[in-house]
């Protein structure tokens, strides 16, 4: 059946059929959004996710603590995950507002971990976003120049089936017209405490006059991707790999930990 992958940018809509294609339309969404790389970065975020969760509730059981404030920090851990993503062929790492953080622009579009909830009913658009100047940074970054590497290394194979190398070239050929805006951002968007991670969504956000986030079109859940195997583009330089994680109970319980990160 043929693939029909709608995008809407600032200043221009298309709509792109790939014939009898087979590709995932999350990895679709990934190649147009991020390039080559996008899929494979679209595996690593949902395999730093459910690593940090799990060391997480590792640290809250060694604390004793019958307040989840161990895991709170769950935020902290994610957002340095994240920074790893710099070994990824045309990833800039940006401080938003003198934030003590940074996080990944990739082809141009931001990427902010958030953990927005502790409870598996709480909707992405029932929490507020901008709460200080870095969030509203991080919403509104400009153009990012891409930055060189320091060592010309041979960059890591992406995986890419021939129907996903003909749809890269039809995304890039299409998004590097100038009426492509930058001051995107994608957010993953995650529910979690020590009951459980409840969900883990990631799609591209706009950004609400009052300071709240809600999807612009296409999102979709990476709970349901298999772990796979770490990703780098240099035997100094690889992302966090381990045992594939446990502690995932499927339930919606409210969690003692009640405010948002990050």
């Amino acid at each position: 059946m043929p693939l029909t992958f709608e995008t809407k940018a600032q200043g221009y809509d298309r709509r792109c059929r790939l014939q009898e294609a087979t590709v995932d339309a999350g990895r679709a969404w990934a190649l147009e959004t991020f390039g080559m790389y996008g899929p494979t970065l679209r595996d690593e975020v949902a395999r730093h996710v459910r690593e940090e969760h799990e060391l997480s509730l590792d640290a809250q059981d060694a604390s004793g603590h019958r307040s989840a404030s161990v895991y709170g920090q769950f935020w902290r851990g994610i957002l340095e995950r994240f920074e790893q993503f710099e070994s990824l062929p045309g990833v800039v790492l940006v401080r938003p507002g003198g934030a003590p953080y940074r996080i990944p622009v990739i082809n141009g579009v931001a990427v902010f971990p958030w953990r927005f909830a502790s409870s598996g009913q709480t909707e992405l658009t029932q929490t507020p976003f901008v709460t200080s100047p870095a969030r509203f940074e991080a919403a509104n970054l400009g153009g990012v120049a891409l930055q060189e590497p320091l060592i010309d290394l041979e960059p890591p194979d992406p995986n890419l089936s021939e129907e996903e190398l003909r749809l890269l070239d039809l995304f890039t050929s299409t998004t590097n017209a100038p009426e492509v805006s930058s001051s995107r951002m994608v957010i993953v968007a995650i529910s979690s405490s020590v009951h459980g991670l409840h969900s883990v969504n990631w799609g591209e956000v706009w950004l609400t006059a009052d300071g709240y986030v809600d999807w612009k079109s296409f999102h979709e859940s990476l709970l349901r991707l298999q772990p796979t195997l770490p990703v780098s583009a240099s035997p100094a330089r690889t992302f966090t790999s381990g045992d594939v994680p446990s502690k995932f109970p499927a339930i919606d319980e409210q969690a003692s930990d009640t405010s948002a990160d990050g």
